[in-house]
């Protein structure tokens, strides 16, 4: 096993040992349960048990919580024991070996001196470890019998957790000599609350205060703690000692070649961690503390015993704050064992690592202590009251509570609340003394709450109160961070308030998590200061976080910065981007230096880190290193951080943003997708508008972004926009609906695709429009731009996240081309936009779908109609291909970038594949089928270099045509995976003859669904059975009969089958629906739609037949039951009357699937029946989700087609459906 897969199984065992050890006791999820003799841990765990209750509001969750807590103190305390017994600082207590019997060493010399207990359970395992942690107490409050959360299983429940404790090492899978690394204990709490992240991801559920430790908790990697660290801290002290060893010893860039600050005291430089965690800054930060006072004392004649340090770094130097206790038990018991191992006889009086999660009364208990015995003013009660309260969130905020910061900031008035007049000047004279009290008083008041508690459970987290308030009112010089990553949409209501009622003014810092620890971080710290820290980049560059950026570059100097990308930096589960940096308080006039490192793959990416690191650390170039003034990074509007690209390049930025001479335009949000969404098959053909001023039928189209596509498409969806969308939740920017514009998709990672709109369309909040307002040039000539790799490169040093936002687009500088240049981008994109609007009419998922190209395409055999339409789609994507090569190059002409920033633009984006290398052939032969080519098209393919390629490499591209258009690898894609011009692909192809059966699959797939639509919409009742009935052939014969009919031959109708890779009759039994459903899943988060449904009795086939949407209503119910079942059920009665006298084992065998299937329909109509009981009445409009999911709730479907697990199960929704 993995060593997260062996703390969660010793996380179950624990768990389960206390849930009934708590049992034993009578204590439950439920009411106190009375037992005679309890023992005298019973009265403990009720006192805890109620002031949870009093916490979480419930009986069951407060028995949860403290489930919990002894369980993490249980796990916490044997894996500490690990560590220090690896580490030879005390005898072994846990690690059991042959050499002692089985038993641990301190176990066999405490049975020496108490044999006796060698006839009890397990040899006396209980009082034994009772006795060690006693011993170890004095050290270390974790190990104490007087801990709040002390508690032992019973004895073989406790031996079964050491036993499982002491697998780990043994294990192949877990790193060897585990206990001894210094990651461990990190380690083994990201994987503690594995169960925890999954259960709320399974959720779904917003992410509340208390589930923010287990939502974005991410370990942090020990290079990346030394990064930080040794850069903030190690440079600070550098500042001070340039001279020192320090310098050499660690790798610290821009290390100060003269003394920059002012000296003080080592124990008086201060380092916080605001958001703890298991204490990885801190516990580095111990390391480092340790080798910079034994530099002060060897080098610095500084009065410091070496004995001291250990004390003085862990009691001076190093304070953190975290809202899990748990975390903060971990990180102390990992400075413990580091102290330890520095000096075996030391002491730790105190920690000023703390967990917030404490409780404090009401402020009328108290309030005797601000008043000095007089009333106090009422504008200062007011702050003093809100202050308290925001004390007694601690447990729910943290670090976060702005204690002084907000003092100061309601006492000047710079924030107006309702009932709070602003300070005048005259008024605040009379505010200094109460100002200077005020925070004496707030510990007064705290210590007296502790001292009226007396030595109860309450009273012993009231205390860590006390050292809460002295790490939020004293300033530090360095404040490190991996603060959590919760982004502002997944607040909790709670959380949510408290962000914007703390983090919103004056700047917005309020966007995610994150955000708020950058503000808290740069305001603790003191003038001279320096912030380092971990997190997710969108800061740097998305719209919503401009005042986090004009914050740093006003207020700050970023000193190095990391630009790190997706993935490779933490843990491969935790999916994230990262960037790290230092930030320094004090205004510095020395230019920023950025190391770029997403744009490598993520496995090559730390070697890259560490070769760019070296280079800037001795001051040489390097390709990903970049260094520019921090006031360049102010010329972009919006402030992005856009480090790499030439001041020439920047310069264009100062242009007119593309914004400024066309609306990019929001839409409407429906406040109900499932309600008012469908996709255009959905509905009835002529409730669709054409255009809706004109003609406001109910369904309007609408346009909702979709995957990747250029040109034109993905026109899918319609809205219900009666009464001019009245019932919609908005119709932000309605005066543009209905008109023509560019449309695109934001998301994925092949960036943002644009696609041309007509004028009839409304459109999504999320799925922005782009619309052309002055006619500097045609809106053709906008989605050309638009879809040009520079457009597409700027939009990504906008943004280089996957989600393009609309002010990214708004931002790109928008150059207006001479009329030679843009009339020829306008052609071209014209071209394009005609040639996807003519493939998408080949396809039945497309709103101008006409004809399959079975039916439009020659050949006798089916196989050359496919082969025939894929040579034709194929110099059809070339066209266009080559086209988009002609306008990238136009345009790097009209912005007049240098080579080197075209280089840049193509390095990044990729080279156009339409310029790459012709064989000449191939390029002869293609010119030869163009028809009325553009004078630029012709051109650009002659001139374009001609190359050679081997037998081999020609033998590799035809053997790949085999995958062509399977998922996501269409022929752009093949071509850049293969670097090689789309007309030497579209040359070989034609040679090899070669049919992608994938493609094959999905061609012969939209043909039948095309023709069984069309035999549906032509019979009576839109119901044909896939078994013959009186009066009623089977659908595979009339299917038959319909191809005949349209210019099939029988030879061509049975090709189908090596089409589909099976007959087409297995194939309408049993594949035909759930490949309809899958093929029409177009959207994520948006329900399978299939217009033709497969209803079926069950695994014995006894009832199966086809039904349309368009006729499927209530007295279909009645039909089925009436006429398709009952001439069935008398089919299959008569033919066992057939069957009755024959014994044949043939005979046998299908009297017994007669007798099969007649079961399988009673059952079926009994499903039918309670339908129409419980008043099942089908509505077109209403949606295929609401109108399919009592369907298949009842097993009536041949596949599921609503999704019933995961985050968003879609089946109960549907079923309970309001609308």
């Amino acid at each position: 096993m993995k060593l997260s897969e062996h703390t969660e199984h010793i996380r179950q065992l624990i768990d389960q040992a206390f849930r009934n050890r708590l049992g034993r006791m009578g204590i439950n999820d439920g009411q106190l349960v009375p037992i005679d003799n309890p023992p005298a841990e019973r009265k403990r765990m009720e006192n805890i048990r109620e002031v949870f209750i009093a916490e979480t509001g419930t009986v069951g969750d407060a028995y949860e919580k403290l489930v919990e807590e002894l369980t993490f103190t249980l796990f916490n305390r044997l894996a500490a024991l690990k560590v220090m017994e690896a580490h030879t600082l005390h005898p072994e207590i846990v690690t059991r070996r042959e050499t002692h019997g089985g038993r641990s060493f301190a176990h066999l010399a405490w049975l020496e001196q108490n044999p006796q207990a060698r006839s009890d359970e397990a040899e006396g395992l209980l009082p034994f470890l009772e006795e060690q942690l006693q011993k170890l107490a004095s050290d270390i409050p974790l190990f104490s019998p007087q801990h709040p959360y002390h508690l032992l299983p019973t004895t073989l429940e406790l031996l079964g957790i050491i036993n499982a404790f002491n697998q780990v090492e043994t294990d192949a899978q877990v790193e060897a000599n585990i206990w001894q690394s210094d990651d461990v204990l990190g380690w083994l709490y990201e994987s503690y609350n594995n169960y925890k992240k999954a259960a709320h991801k399974a959720s779904g559920e917003k992410t509340e205060y208390n589930k923010v430790s287990i939502q974005s908790q991410v370990y942090t990697p020990r290079w990346v703690v030394q990064f930080l660290v040794d850069n903030s801290l190690g440079k600070l002290y550098l500042e001070m000692y340039p001279d020192s060893e320090i310098r050499h010893n660690y790798k610290i860039a821009n290390a100060p070649a003269s003394q920059t600050r002012e000296r003080k005291p080592l124990h008086e430089i201060r380092m916080i961690d605001p958001s703890t965690g298991s204490g990885n800054f801190l516990l580095y930060g111990f390391d480092m503390y340790y080798d910079l006072y034994i530099d002060q004392i060897e080098n610095y004649g500084a009065d410091y015993n070496e004995a001291d340090v250990p004390k003085l770094i862990i009691e001076n130097n190093l304070q953190g704050i975290d809202l899990d206790d748990r975390a903060i038990q971990l990180a102390q018991l990992g400075l413990y064992i580091k102290a330890k191992r520095k000096k075996r006889i030391v002491k730790i009086e105190h920690f000023n690592i703390v967990s917030s999660d404490f409780f404090l009364p009401a402020y009328e208990e108290v309030k005797h202590l601000f008043e000095n015995g007089a009333p106090l003013d009422e504008q200062l009660e007011k702050i003093v009251i809100d202050l308290w309260e925001d004390l007694q969130q601690a447990h729910k905020f943290g670090s976060l509570i702005r204690l002084e910061e907000k003092f100061s900031i309601k006492l000047h008035g710079l924030v107006k609340e309702e009932g709070i007049t602003l300070f005048t000047e005259q008024n605040l004279i009379k505010y200094d003394e109460f100002r200077t009290n005020f925070f004496t008083n707030l510990q007064k008041a705290v210590a007296q709450n502790t001292a009226k508690q007396g030595q109860t459970f309450l009273n012993t987290k009231t205390q860590d109160a006390i050292t809460f308030l002295q790490l939020l009112t004293q300033k530090y010089d360095v404040a490190v961070a991996n603060p959590p990553y919760t982004d502002s949409a997944d607040f909790g209501p709670e959380l949510k308030k408290f962000v914007e009622a703390n983090y919103k003014q004056p700047y917005k810092f309020n966007t995610n998590l994150y955000a708020t620890f950058i503000k808290r971080c740069c305001e603790i710290i003191d003038d001279k200061g320096k912030v380092a820290m971990v997190h997710p980049p969108t800061f740097m560059y998305i719209k919503t976080f401009e005042d986090v950026r004009k914050f740093i570059l006003d207020k700050m100097h970023i000193s190095l910065f990391v630009e790190w990308g997706y993935l490779g930096m933490f843990h491969q589960s935790a999916r994230v981007d990262a960037a790290m940096y230092i930030l320094e308080k004090e205004p510095k006039d020395i230019p920023v230096q950025f190391i770029k490192l997403n744009h490598i793959y993520e496995g090559r990416r730390y070697n890259a880190f560490v070769e760019a690191y070296e280079k800037l650390n001795t001051n040489h170039q390097h390709t990903n290193n970049y260094t520019l003034p921090q006031e360049k990074l102010k010329i972009i509007e919006g402030w992005p951080f856009i480090y790499w690209i030439s001041d020439g390049f920047r310069e264009k930025f100062k242009e007119k943003a593309l914004g400024d001479i066309n609306k990019v335009a929001t839409g409407l949000m429906t406040g109900n997708n499932d309600k008012f969404l469908r996709f255009f098959w959905e509905v009835e053909k002529e409730s669709i508008s054409d255009y809706y001023p004109n003609d406001k039928r109910k369904w309007v189209p609408y346009q909702k972004g979709g995957p990747f596509c250029r040109w034109y498409g993905n026109n899918w969806t319609v809205i219900n926009f009666q009464n001019d969308g009245s019932l919609l939740a908005t119709t932000d920017n309605k005066k543009f609906y209905f008109k023509e514009g560019v449309t695109y998709s934001a998301s994925g990672s092949k960036g943002a695709s644009f696609r041309y709109i007509e004028a009839k369309y409304s459109f999504d909040k999320g799925g922005a429009c782009v619309f052309n307002l002055t006619k500097n040039s045609t809106t053709q000539y906008l989605v050309a731009f638009l879809n040009s790799k520079l457009s597409s490169y700027i939009a990504d040093c906008l943004n280089p996240t996957v989600n393009i936002q609309k002010g990214d687009i708004e931002r790109i500088p928008f150059v207006i081309p001479i009329s030679k240049i843009e009339n020829t981008i306008t052609a071209l994109s014209v071209s394009n936009i005609e040639t996807k609007k003519q493939l998408c009419s080949y396809r039945i998922i497309e709103t101008n779908f006409i004809q399959s190209p079975l039916l439009v395409f020659q050949g006798v055999a089916l196989k050359d109609r496919v082969t025939a339409y894929l040579n034709y789609e194929n110099i059809q994507h070339t066209q266009v291909l080559i086209n988009e090569t002609i306008i990238n190059n136009l345009i790097f002409e009209v912005y007049e970038l240098s080579d080197a920033d075209r280089e840049q633009v193509e390095a990044k984006m990729g080279l156009s594949i339409g310029s790459l290398a012709v064989f000449k052939e191939a390029k002869d032969a293609f010119i030869a089928q163009l028809q009325n080519p553009l004078g630029e098209v012709t051109k650009h393919i002659q001139n374009l270099p001609i190359t050679t390629f081997d037998e081999q490499q020609i033998r590799e591209i035809k053997e790949a045509f085999a995958t062509l258009y399977q998922s996501n690898n269409d022929l752009e894609e093949f071509c850049i995976r293969h670097q090689v011009n789309p007309i030497n692909v579209w040359y070989w192809f034609k040679e090899a003859n070669t049919i992608p059966q994938a493609r094959a699959a999905e061609i012969a797939l939209e043909f039948l669904a095309d023709n069984i639509r069309t035999l549906l919409q032509q019979d009576e009742d839109g119901i044909i059975p896939l078994v013959g009935l009186p009066g009623e052939e089977a659908l595979s014969q009339r299917l038959e009969q319909h191809c005949l009919q349209n210019g099939f031959t029988a030879a061509q109708y049975m090709q189908l089958d090596s089409l589909l890779g099976r007959s087409v009759n297995e194939y309408l039994e049993h594949h035909f629906f759930n490949q309809l459903s899958n093929h029409l899943n177009l959207f994520m988060y948006l329900p399978k739609t299939p217009f033709i449904w497969h209803l079926s009795s069950g695994p014995h086939q006894g009832f199966e037949v086809y039904i349309l949407i368009y006729k499927w209503n209530r007295d279909s119910l009645f039909k089925l039951k009436s006429q398709y079942i009952n001439h069935r059920v008398q089919n299959l009665e008569y033919r066992q009357i057939q069957l009755q006298d024959v014994n044949t084992a043939q005979a046998q065998a299908e009297k017994e699937k007669i007798r099969l299937q007649l079961q399988e329909i009673e059952t079926f109509k009994n499903k039918i029946d309670e339908l129409i009981a419980e008043g099942y009445d089908p509505k077109l409009d209403d949606g295929v989700g609401k109108n399919i999911a009592p369907l298949q709730k009842k097993g009536l479907l041949r596949a599921e087609v609503l999704k019933t697990t995961g985050r968003r199960p879609q089946l109960e929704k549907y079923l309970n459906a309001d609308w």
